[in-house]
């Protein structure tokens, strides 16, 4: 049976703790737009990865996998046609090689005698000839007689046979369809990574090209690989200036702010203490394809009340989600543009200087007819993500949910 091309598979969750305060549940280190760009604009490295793997010929065989929390946010950076592979929350790689392997099978029907190399999100290549080896894996695995091999280099790369995880999956009871594995994901999860850690922790080792390469999973590993780069990185709606400092990166959003020296980073037991501490309400920076939003203040009181304001940006044609919540009131003041608001099925227009009062159970979105300009205020006592109910996402399915 002959080889087919190899199937590349990206590691793209994260749980936002070694790049505080600007990651978070919503967007991991590798989302964040720090890089610079081609043309001179900022870019993440998951867009600087995905652009070379287009080079090189390689992007039509990639699957992303990723937090169905952070999922907008890649489709918004990348691409609506996109193959992700959605995990119910991020729980290490291992368990996400598993959840990506039965999706390759039971999802996108990819031979199980075929190739799959797995990928973290946050390697930086320089040169795109790098990735011109992973299309020669499925010769070396066969010519080596291997079902599965690890990098040597740490690069972080897995490679293997799509039957060798597919049967160790099927041995140790677990589910093998997608569907089935996803709703069992965080009862199985330990058992997950241990039978994978099994799996592959003696498995044989090769190296990829000797070209540069550096996993840029931290602060102090984005000042090493970009000297020169800007040292200040601001998600929040206030100007931060640095005057008379070098050497220095400082960080800001609403979870907190960072100043380090940029040879530091933050150390694993202070990462876990704040990947424990109680989230912000509301991210501080947002984006997909509808725009972005920032957030202006937070304020809770000692009775239980809590307001968040937010400013949204919603592009020319844009829509918000379909959704409702059940405990909080939402105010839209417009501060420009023009929109459709669409509110328990009743649609009507909206425009600069108007005000906008959502109460608890009304089913909302609006739909921008220019650029739309929101200053949105949650208030109410449980400004958490299980009080927002959504009934459709952007496009086709806000039509189908109204």
């Amino acid at each position: 049976m002959g080889e087919q091309q190899v199937r590349l598979v990206l590691l793209a969750g994260g749980q936002g703790r070694r790049m505080w305060p600007l990651s978070h549940s919503k967007r991991a280190k590798q989302l964040l737009p720090l890089l610079p760009g081609p043309s001179g604009e900022k870019e993440s490295l998951l867009n600087r990865l995905w652009r070379q793997l287009d080079q090189v010929g390689l992007q039509q065989d990639t699957f992303i996998t990723i937090s169905h929390n952070q999922a907008e946010t890649l489709r918004n950076q990348l691409s609506i046609s996109l193959n992700v592979i959605q995990e119910p929350e991020t729980k290490g790689s291992y368990p996400a090689v598993a959840l990506a392997a039965s999706y390759l099978y039971s999802v996108a029907s990819i031979p199980l005698h075929e190739t799959v190399a797995v990928l973290p999100a946050d390697l930086y290549v320089e040169e795109e000839d790098w990735f011109e080896t992973l299309k020669e894996l499925p010769e070396q695995l066969r010519r080596h007689q291997l079902n599965r091999a690890v990098t040597s280099d740490e690069s972080g790369i897995i490679v293997f046979r799509l039957e060798s995880v597919i049967s160790a999956l099927t041995e140790e009871g677990f589910p093998i369809q997608y569907e089935q594995l996803f709703r069992r994901y965080e009862e199985l999860y330990s058992r997950l990574e241990d039978r994978m850690i099994g799996l592959f922790e003696e498995s044989p080792t090769f190296r990829m090209p000797e070209q540069p390469f550096c996993r840029i999973n931290s602060w102090n590993a984005l000042a090493a690989a970009f000297p020169e780069n800007a040292s200040i990185y601001n998600d929040s709606a206030a100007p931060v200036i640095m005057m008379g400092l070098s050497n220095i990166t400082v960080a800001v959003s609403s979870a907190g702010i960072l100043i380090a020296d940029q040879a530091a980073c933050i150390p694993d037991e202070q990462a876990r203490i704040i990947s424990k501490e109680q989230p912000p309400l509301v991210p501080g920076y947002e984006a997909g394809r509808w725009g972005n939003a920032v957030v202006i203040s937070s304020l809770s009181r000692e009775d239980g009340q809590q307001a968040i304001t937010r400013k949204l940006e919603v592009v020319d044609g844009g829509f918000l989600s379909y959704a409702f919540y059940l405990k909080r009131k939402i105010v839209w003041t417009v501060l420009s543009g023009v929109g459709e608001l669409i509110r328990n099925e009743k649609r009507s227009m909206i425009k600069t200087g108007e005000v906008v009062e959502l109460l608890p159970g009304d089913r909302h979105t609006v739909m921008a007819r220019s650029g739309l300009t929101l200053l949105e205020a949650h208030i109410g006592t449980d400004l958490t993500e299980d009080d927002r109910i959504v009934l459709g996402n952007h496009g086709e399915e806000v039509h189908t949910a109204i």
